[in-house]
């Protein structure tokens, strides 16, 4: 079995509003939502359709046999990128293990191999090249364009597919090319499904901090005031941040000035949850809305109730996913760090089918499966691939709060409205 993540947390047992009801909590630094306007406010809660499928085991499948299909990760098994590599590293071995009960790929049994860059950029070529001289026949990548598109263009180069699940819309067919996927709808649709949330729930007025230390939270903040302009939400203001500043001073000084009545965090642990910390710390109360990259509990260490605070994000792991087969996963082991691991199973999920399909596992017959690939059902949910996107449509997701400490589903946002170059 996969060794397990490192456990989470124990959740704090009370709670607080969360932010579905949220916009009738007076706040004291800002304006607030009136209750009558939160109670018409459009609703976007109804369940979606679930669209997920685990790799199913099949006892009468015939023992795999021969040589090994080899499925590669290089990326930062150690060092900042590792609380995102980490988990992607054990989905994959898990998919890799059913697989395996499964009869293999094309009867051939299925083996992981890996190279770590330690997070260090200076390392990602060098780490790509030594996964290709271990043999592997399909790369995956660390999910940030900044780190995994490089080592992705390395094992291009050398004709071997790579996948990754980074939200940059340059990662897939529009800047690295023919043989690169993307499992992840995109930061376009993540930033344009916060606005299209916000705006559902009758916020008007929120205060943007967008982390400028990774392209990804670049993105979610440019993308979120794309579309909130596009539906008329008025920015109350915009602050940059840096995921190792120690003080968020000037960003607390400008939301007191300002009459927003909600804040959004573009951020990422560990300087996110430090300047979540500082804002309630400083007695901003307004609720706080992040992205995927606070997913998961392990950041509570840093601030243990942090008050009217959600989340944006593809899954959950506290056993109200509205898939069965993520919540089936995901009670499989204790994950601190929520959708990551369901994106690494989902990269060898994509590439068994698509190699069964082909016949083959040589490149060019299952890149051509893959660009088939129409809402094919993966732990992620459903996927469509064309010869030339690489870049799944928006899947419904999912609004975490953690009021209180206590994590749990409280609602669901959409959108089909995405700023920018379209997915598939």
């Amino acid at each position: 079995m996969p060794a397990p993540l490192i456990r989470g947390l124990v959740l704090a047992a009370a709670s607080a509003p969360a932010l579905s009801a949220c916009a009738t909590t007076a706040s004291t630094t800002g304006s607030s939502t009136s209750s009558d306007e939160a109670i018409t406010a459009k609703t976007v809660g109804e369940k979606p359709a679930d669209d997920a499928t685990r790799i199913k085991a099949d006892a009468s499948a015939a023992q795999p046999t021969g040589d090994p299909v080899l499925i590669g990760q290089t990326g930062g098994l150690t060092g900042f990128m590792s609380i995102f590599d980490g988990p992607i590293k054990q989905g994959m071995e898990f998919a890799i293990e059913d697989l395996n009960a499964s009869g293999g790929i094309l009867g051939r049994p299925v083996e992981l191999v890996t190279t770590d860059n330690t997070s260090d950029v200076s390392k990602i070529q060098t780490a790509a090249e030594n996964l290709l001289e271990q043999g592997a026949d399909v790369a995956v990548v660390s999910c940030d364009y900044d780190m995994g598109g490089p080592a992705a263009g390395t094992v291009n180069a050398k004709g071997i597919l790579a996948f990754g699940c980074a939200g940059a819309d340059e990662f897939g067919f529009k800047d690295l090319g023919p043989l690169t996927y993307n499992v992840n709808s995109g930061t376009g649709a993540e930033g344009a499904a916060m606005a299209d949330y916000l705006k559902a729930k009758g916020y008007t007025k929120p205060f943007l901090i967008t982390d400028q230390s990774l392209q990804f939270t670049q993105t979610l903040g440019e993308t979120f005031t794309e579309r909130a302009e596009e539906i008329g939400l008025e920015l109350e203001g915009e602050e940059d941040f840096q995921n190792s500043d120690a003080s968020a001073a000037a960003q607390i000084a400008a939301i007191r000035q300002s009459q927003a009545d909600v804040v959004v965090v573009a951020s990422y642990p560990p300087g996110g949850p430090t300047l979540l910390r500082q804002l309630r710390t400083a007695g901003v109360s307004q609720p706080v809305v992040a992205g995927s990259a606070f997913d998961g509990v392990y950041w509570l260490d840093t601030i243990k109730d942090p008050g009217d605070f959600s989340i944006v994000v593809a899954t959950s792991l506290f056993g109200d996913d509205l898939s069965a087969a993520r919540n089936e996963f995901f009670a499989g082991f204790e994950p601190a760090t929520g959708m990551y691991p369901t994106f690494g199973y989902s990269m060898v999920q994509a590439f068994a089918p698509a190699a069964e399909s082909a016949g083959s596992i040589e490149t060019d017959a299952v890149r051509a499966a893959l660009d088939e690939f129409t809402d094919e059902q993966l732990l992620i949910g459903a996927t469509t691939y064309t010869s030339e996107c690489h870049i799944p449509t928006p899947r419904p997701y999912h609004v975490v709060s953690y009021a209180g400490g206590t994590a749990k589903v409280v609602d669901y946002a959409t959108t089909v409205d995405i700023p920018g170059e379209q997915p598939c």
